[in-house]
Order: structure tokens, then sequence, then C-alpha cells
């Protein structure tokens, strides 16, 4: 059984750290262009950005579970009310916020473009399902903030977490059963990109992102109830994991597999590593200033794409009229947005619907949201 619940700050900080790898990301083109001179390995590196998705997948089941996976087992449905509206008060204010900087980019386009034409993806369906986070729910993905396809996805999964942790304290509890099933989903999931010929987890968003999630979010979730359950195997073979994750980059190197092949498994044995490991990787992890950006992290990826969006529409006809100096003040302004709106409206948004939700139904004392 694990120690007493403490809350694990390099994971926090691995958090942010995989949101600027995305910013990055969507940046690169623009980022080549301005810095001709980057290395090959980190322009590689970042290429690989949109795979931080699929960490934080992971990362968000291993987080809800060990926080909630004993609230579910009595109690069902008065516990999942509570869970799912944790959910809302997390992910909404700034979702919604975001729209409606985006509807104002729309006016933008129509009345001071040059075309007062919306690009193609505005459309009034795709706000709405945007708006009820449903639009990888109908295949679409690309639409107004665009990073908010994963949130979409999300919300899918929350929606399964009651059902999944319930499964969970019912039948998977023995460290055999946590390892079959492991397998099972990493094999499943090679199944599936294979079958359908999808060749990288970034293909076919719209298409998979349910999937994607699903098995992701099962994999963290089944790295929660080691650590919760088998924390002491966990310490055991700390070192088999952390050798297993170098042999499984330098595999993926040297012999081109696909990605979906290693990364779900990689960041599986990455989380369960970091979760009871503690070198010095860990307590540098640990710093003050990474755990804020970590803390900051879902504001800077809800806000990043808007900014690059801003910043194409108003600044940006060629990739190669951009300035070091541009570049650089478009990063800082993402940075400082998202210290602003987790300030001002992530927190305080969320700290209000949960009083209200919990003065609402005082009988729910004892139930951590």
């Amino acid at each position: 059984m694990q120690p007493a619940h403490k809350r694990l700050d390099h994971l926090v900080s691995m958090r942010g750290l995989a949101a600027w790898l995305v910013v990055l990301f969507h940046s690169l083109a623009i980022l080549r262009s301005a810095l001709p001179g980057l290395p090959y390995a980190v322009v590689n590196v970042i290429g690989h950005g949109y795979l931080a998705v699929d960490f934080f997948f992971v990362l968000s089941g291993f987080i809800i579970f060990i926080n909630y996976h004993d609230k579910f087992f009595s109690s069902f449905l008065h516990n999942a009310r509570f869970f799912y509206w944790n959910r809302i008060s997390r992910i909404y204010p700034m979702h919604v916020f975001m729209l409606l900087a985006y509807l104002l980019l729309a006016l933008g386009f129509l009345y001071a473009s040059a075309s007062k034409t919306l690009p193609p993806a505005y459309t009034a369906a795709s706000f709405w399902q945007s708006l009820l986070l449903l639009q990888v729910w109908g295949g679409s993905a690309s639409t107004w903030n665009v990073p908010s396809w994963s949130i979409s996805a999300e919300w899918f999964v929350y929606l399964l977490f009651p059902f999944i942790a319930f499964f969970f304290e019912k039948c998977i509890r023995k460290l055999a059963a946590h390892l079959l099933l492991a397998i099972g989903i990493l094999v499943v999931v090679y199944a599936v990109y294979t079958l359908l010929d999808i060749e990288s987890l970034g293909m076919a968003i719209a298409k998979m992102a349910l999937a994607r999630a699903f098995f992701e979010f099962s994999l963290g979730v089944i790295a929660g109830s080691l650590f919760v359950r088998h924390h002491a195997f966990l310490i055991r073979i700390r070192v088999l994991m952390a050798a297993l994750m170098i042999l499984i980059c330098m595999a993926w190197y040297f012999f081109d597999f696909p990605n979906y092949a290693v990364v779900p498994l990689m960041f599986f044995l990455l989380v369960s590593f970091l979760s009871i490991d503690t070198s010095l990787i860990t307590r540098a992890l640990s710093n003050k200033a990474l755990v804020y950006l970590g803390e900051i992290s879902y504001s800077t990826y809800m806000v990043h794409y808007f900014v690059y969006d801003v910043f194409k529409a108003g600044w940006i006809h060629e990739a190669q009229q951009v300035s070091p100096g541009s570049l650089l003040a478009s990063f800082f302004v993402v940075l400082l947005l998202s210290m602003l709106l987790h300030r001002w409206i992530e927190i305080p948004a969320q700290q209000s619907l949960r009083a209200g939700f919990t003065k609402k139904f005082r009988s729910s004392a004892g139930f951590r949201i």
C-alpha cells in the first residue's frame, strides 16, 4: 500500500513542461524560420510535441485515480455527481472564456480582415459542439480553439471514470491483474491503429480521439492503482522501469517503430516511475518555478493557440518575416496570459462553482472536491 497521499509536485511540473512542448510544436514552422540554426535534435523533439497530449491522458488517469478511486464503491450516484461537478468546474471556465475570445476574433475576421469572411472552421454548428465539448464525439477536431479537442476527449473519459473506478475496486486488485490489463490495452492500441492503417497517434485525430484518450487514460488509471495498492512493487522495479524506458527510446530511434507501438507504454512507465522516484531528477522537477508552470499549464494549453492565431492573423503573412524577437514576444504573451487567466479566471471560477455546489448539497461533507 502507498504511504499517506501527498501532492506529487514533480508530476505537476511535468504537466507544465508538456504544455510548453505543445506550444513549441504549434509554433514549429515559425520557430525554424526565426531560428534557422536550431540543432536537428531540438527540432526533432519539438516536432514530436503533439505526443505531449498522450502524456496528458496517461497523467490525468493517474492523478484522478489516486484522488478518487475509493469514492464510488459506496453511494455511487451521490459521489459521482460531485466528481462530475468537480471536473466541470475544473475545465469549463477557461474553456468558455476562450470560446468567447474566439468569438471576438471571428468578429475581427468579419469586420477587419481584407476578405470580410470567416475561416471555414468557424461555423455555428462547430461552435455549439465545442461549447458542449462534443466536437470530437461528432468527428471534428480543428474547430475554434483547436487544442480543446483533447478536452472534449477527456470529458468523455471523465464521464466513464466512476464506472472504471468501481470496476477496479471490484475486480482489479491483484498485481497480476494490473499487469495483464496493461498488456491487453497496449496490444489493443497496436492492433487498432495497425488494422485501420493509421501510421501515427497524431493522425486521424477526429476519428481516433475518444479511443486514444480512453486507452491512455486507462493506462494512467492502472499506474495509479499500482501506486495505491502495489507501491512497494513499483519501488522494487524502479531501476527496471528506467532501463525499459531507455531501451524503448533507443528502439524507437534506431528502428523507427510507429509511435502508437511505443509511446503509450513509455508514458505508462514514465508516470509509474516518477510516482515513486526520489532521485535528483525528481527533486529538480519539484523546483517552485517549475511547479508553478505546471499549476498554470491548463491556462497555457487553452490560450496558446489563440495567441498563435492572433499573431498569425495580425502580423504574419510569411513565416520568413518573423524575427526571433517577435517570436520570443509571442511566447512571453502566452506565459503572461497564462498567469493572468489562471489567477483571475480559472481559480476564482473554480472556487465559486465548487463552493456553490457544496453549499447546495451539504450532506456530501467529506467528499473531497
